[in-house]
This record gives structure tokens, C-alpha cells and sequence, in this order.
């Protein structure tokens, strides 16, 4: 009898399919809101976000993607963002620093729309949805930070969203082109999403096998840009992968640490309680083969990714490395069809995300915490003196140096007396310090910002690791390199000790493996070099040399 029932000349059978399109679209709009509001709310850029940012400046300028000029060093993590944030400043004309903040926040909400929009096709048709694994990403105050940052996170989020809505378009049979391209620009948004690409890619060929032919070409498609950066990035700075990744030292194995990032983050939001909510039922939920096949492909993205994390010992920032992981895994739950079982589990997540959005934060909130993992927002607010600051300006009002005015030339490293440069750097002036985006924001380009922790720094990334506690602050590069590498010849020196290191390795940058090292990356690219660092980027990337006398940053 209801399928009789008319009001308004519109048969309800007809308008609740309308109903339920229109509540579905709402959860998204509604996500995409809450995304923007808190993301906005916790706007800032971060120490290393104004790392990025010196780089794309450096661009910009004719001085090619470097941190210094003269200085042919990979310090970006993220190939894909320093050219996005290039583009899009350059476009814009807009400050660079406001421009990566901005863009991250696009490009999370972005990420949170084609998120949501990928488990409404692969969850939706008539039937009702309720927001699950979205109320759960969204409720973590990390992923509030991390919105903006002027880092690539946001654009990490994005690379993932759109290539899981992609996927169940194509599940769909949707265009498969698309997929296949985006799928390719892994490793140029993140190195790590590479261990995303044939998870995804593999259950594209199981849904839609073209044929040898067709797939060959699909391979091609995807790696075409990769490859061609590659050797780009071997011929132009000399190694197999950012400097980032050495000054890291990526490729070691440190379980333990990475267990402690990731209870920092699985702990202090009791997330262990929604994930079993919701994640279990996005497998339940699914309508045949295909669309289980689908939802399966990012839990096991996620599953690898939160490996990977916790392989490499996490990260100093709290949550944002793991926020990556737990997206893909929430992908296929972010919204659930209506049922009595999942109203109990939303409803469950949807009592935690209250508490978590309201109560739950780290122990040492505006501090480094024990395990050298780092509220890394709340410090630089309260280092700054700026609720949201997201601009250089920020920075440098709060750490003034009087280097940057009155034209100061010379080396200055803390706790010496300023010495004369070698005559032929292109710089009259070089500072040296170890909170690089914060050292570096006072000073125009043509100054030369010495890295000694090895982000922005070829002799620095090269040490071997010197300290164990906090990731990317494990190569303090001693005063005796730094001199030995940027001091004028016969430039005095009043500790006699010191003068003594500092001949010693002078001797050592002069030839070897240091020489070759220094001239892969300051020597001029012509064709000849470009060849040279190409074929030696494998045996450069390898190289490490011990040193003495460190000190290690706290």
C-alpha cells in the first residue's frame, strides 16, 4: 500500500531514495565543514614547514630547488609539494609562507571530501549512511594541526582521499586512467606512499585486467614522472633520495622507538576502543567480492604504512606520522549503511569523539615530552607568542637575531667569535644553528643558513648517528666541521684546540670521498657533472664518516 501512497504527486518510494541521496551528500558537506573550521582554528606553520618554504623561495628567485644558494641539497621531503607550493605562489604572488598554509588546509579538506565520497559509492546506493571513521579522524586534535603546518601532510591526505575514491570509481567501472596517473605520484607526494602504490595498483588489475599490454602501459603511465624525477634528483643533487631521508638515516630499523610514537598517539586518544568499532564492520558491510576487494586495499595500505611508521622509529612530532596510517585504515568505514549494529558502534564513536575532541591531549602539552616526541604546535605558539603563527614574521619577532640588520658578514656560529667566510662563497654572511626554519627566518636568501642537524647540510647528513633519542636530531655536526668547511683560510682562532680540529678536518674535506662529496653538490652542473653525480648518487647515498667531539641537542 505505501508504494501507493502520493503526497505532492511524488510517491514516497521515490522521494526516500531522494531523502537518503540528501542526508548522504549532507555527511559530506557536513565533514568537509568541521574539517575547514578546525583546521582553520589551528592555523600555523611549523619549524620545517618554513624549511619548505625557503626552498620554494630559493625557486622562485632563479636559484634552483635548494635551501641555500650554491648549495645543490634536496631538504624538502616532498617533491610534489615544494612544486605545488611553487606553482601556486608564483600564480598568486601571495607570501609563500601563508600559501603553504592555505594550500594544506584545501588540500585536507579536499582529502576529507573524496574520503568520505569513496565509502558513500562503495557502502552507498539507497541506503541511509552514518558517519563512523570520519567522526574518528576527525575528533583527533593531531590531525587539527597538521591541517595546515606548511608541511606536506595535507597533501598527503589528499594523494590518499583521491586515490581511494578513484579506486572505487574504477571498481565501478569508472575511468581507469586517472587512477593509474595519481596512483604514480606516490613517491613524489611522500617516499613512503610508494608502499601504498601497489596495494592499490594490484587491486585495480584484479577488478579491471586489461590484458599484458594494456597493464604494461598502465606501469608506464604511472612511473613515466617518478622515474623522470629521479634522475633528475641523481644528477642534480647526487643521491638516491632526499637529504632528509640520510639526515634520518630512513632505511635503519628502530622498533622500539617506533612503538613509543605509536602508543603516544594510540594512548593519549584511546583510539584502539573506535578502530574496533568501526574498521571490522567497513568488511562487514560490503555487498559481494568486488566492493570487499576495495575496502580491503587501503586496510592493508594502512596496515603497511603503520609498519613502516613504527620500523623507522616514528617521528619527534606527535601524531603526525601516524595519521597517514590511520586514514587509509578508516577509508572504508568513514561512513557505514544504517543497521542496528553499526548505530552502536557510531553511536560508541560518536560519545568518543566528544571526549576526545574536548579532553583528551598529550601529557606535555607545549613541551617535548619524555620520549623526545614534541607537541610541536603548542611549542612554537608558545615560543612565538602567536596563536597562529603562519608566517616567518612570526618567528623571526620571536627569536630577533642582530645579525639580520646593520650588514653583518662572517661565520657565526653559537657560543664563538664570528670568523671570516671563504672568499669564494657566494654569501658575505652564514649563520649556523640547529632550529633551522626558526635560524633561517630572519635572513634574506643570499645569506648562507648552515644546518648543523643535516636537513639542508651534504657534510651533516652524511655523519654517522650520534644520538638516539628524538628522529631528525641525531647528527649534530660539530663546530670543527662547520669552520673547517666555511672559514677563510689563516682566519684565527683563539682556542688552540679548536684550531688544531679544525686543521685536521680541513685536511679530511680536501680530498676523498669529502671532496667528491662537496663537489657533487657546489661544483657547476654542467653535463659532465650531472653525469658524475648521476652514476655515483648509489656509493654517495652509502657514504657515512664517524666524528669525535658532539654535542647532542636536547
Amino acid at each position: 500500500m505505501a508504494a501507493l501512497v502520493h503526497v505532492d504527486r511524488v510517491p514516497v518510494a521515490v522521494r526516500s531514495p531522494r531523502r537518503t541521496r540528501i542526508w548522504n551528500h549532507a555527511v559530506t558537506v557536513a565533514a568537509a565543514a568541521v574539517t575547514a573550521f578546525a583546521g582553520w582554528r589551528n592555523r600555523w606553520i611549523s619549524d620545517d614547514g618554513l624549511i619548505a618554504v625557503r626552498t620554494v623561495r630559493q625557486l622562485l628567485a632563479g636559484n634552483g630547488p635548494v635551501f641555500n644558494a650554491g648549495e645543490r641539497v634536496e631538504a624538502n621531503t616532498s617533491t610534489a609539494w615544494t612544486y605545488l607550493v611553487a606553482a601556486v605562489s608564483w600564480l598568486s604572488r601571495g607570501d609563500v609562507a601563508y600559501v603553504a598554509v592555505l594550500l594544506g588546509l584545501a588540500c585536507t579538506v579536499g582529502a576529507v571530501v573524496f574520503a568520505v565520497t569513496g565509502a558513500v559509492r562503495l557502502h552507498g546506493g539507497p541506503r541511509l549512511l552514518l558517519p563512523a571513521g570520519v567522526a574518528v579522524v576527525l575528533a583527533l586534535p593531531p590531525f587539527w594541526d597538521f591541517a595546515t603546518s606548511g608541511l606536506e601532510t595535507g597533501l598527503t591526505f589528499l594523494w590518499i582521499g583521491l586515490s581511494w575514491w578513484l579506486l572505487v570509481r574504477a571498481a565501478r567501472e569508472g575511468p581507469v586512467l586517472p587512477l593509474v596517473f595519481v596512483l604514480g605520484l606516490a613517491p613524489l607526494v611522500r617516499p613512503e606512499l610508494a608502499l601504498v602504490y601497489p596495494v592499490f595498483f594490484g587491486v585495480l588489475l584484479m577488478l579491471r585486467w586489461p590484458g599484458w599490454r594494456a597493464a604494461a602501459r598502465w606501469v608506464a603511465l604511472s612511473a613515466a614522472l617518478p622515474v623522470a624525477y629521479q634522475v633528475f634528483r641523481m644528477g642534480y643533487y647526487g643521491l638516491l633520495v632526499p637529504n632528509t631521508a640520510l639526515a634520518k638515516e630512513a632505511g635503519d630499523s628502530r622498533w622500539a622507538r617506533g612503538l613509543l610514537y605509536a602508543g603516544d598517539t594510540m594512548l593519549t586518544y584511546q583510539l584502539i576502543g573506535p578502530m574496533l568499532a568501526v574498521v571490522p564492520l567497513s568488511l562487514w558491510a560490503c555487498r559481494g567480492r568486488r566492493d570487499l576487494l576495495v575496502a580491503a586495499a587501503p586496510l592493508a595500505a594502512g596496515v603497511l604504512m603503520l609498519l613502516y611508521v613504527l620500523r623507522v622509529g616514528g617521528d619527534f612530532m606527535h601524531g603526525r606520522m601516524m595519521l597517514p596510517a590511520l586514514l587509509l585504515l578508516l577509508l572504508p568505514a568513514m561512513v557505514l549503511p544504517l543497521h542496528a549494529v553499526t548505530a552502536v558502534a557510531c553511536a560508541t564513536v560518536g560519545l568518543w569523539a566528544v571526549v576526545c575532541a574536548v579532553a583528551l591531549r598529550v601529557p606535555y602539552a607545549q613541551a617535548v615530552g619524555p620520549d623526545g616526541i614534541a607537541d610541536e604546535r603548542g611549542f612554537y605558539v608558545l615560543r612565538t607568542g602567536d596563536p597562529h603563527p603562519v608566517t616567518a614574521e612570526s618567528y623571526a619577532r620571536s627569536s630577533p637575531d642582530p645579525l639580520s640588520t646593520g650588514g653583518a658578514t662572517g661565520l657565526h656560529l653559537p657560543g664563538l667569535e664570528p670568523v671570516p667566510l671563504r672568499a669564494d662563497l657566494p654569501a658575505r654572511l652564514a649563520v649556523a644553528g640547529r632550529v633551522l626554519g626558526t635560524v633561517s627566518a630572519p635572513f634574506p636568501l643570499d645569506v648562507l643558513v648552515v644546518d648543523q642537524l643535516g636537513l639542508a647540510n651534504a657534510l651533516g647528513s652524511h655523519m654517522a648517528l650520534a644520538c638516539g633519542q628524538r628522529a631528525g636530531h641525531e647528527k649534530p655536526l660539530p663546530d670543527e666541521y662547520v669552520l673547517a668547511d666555511y672559514m677563510a683560510p689563516g682566519a684565527h682562532l683563539a682556542d688552540d684546540r679548536l684550531r688544531a680540529e679544525v686543521e685536521r678536518v680541513r685536511g679530511e674535506l680536501a680530498g676523498g670521498r669529502f671532496r667528491e662529496l662537496l663537489d657533487a653538490t657546489r661544483a657547476p652542473l654542467t653535463p659532465r657533472r650531472f653525469w658524475e653525480n648521476l652514476v655515483g648518487a648509489p656509493a654517495r647515498t652509502a657514504f657515512r664518516f664517524p666524528t669525535g667531539n658532539t654535542s647532542c641537542p636536547p
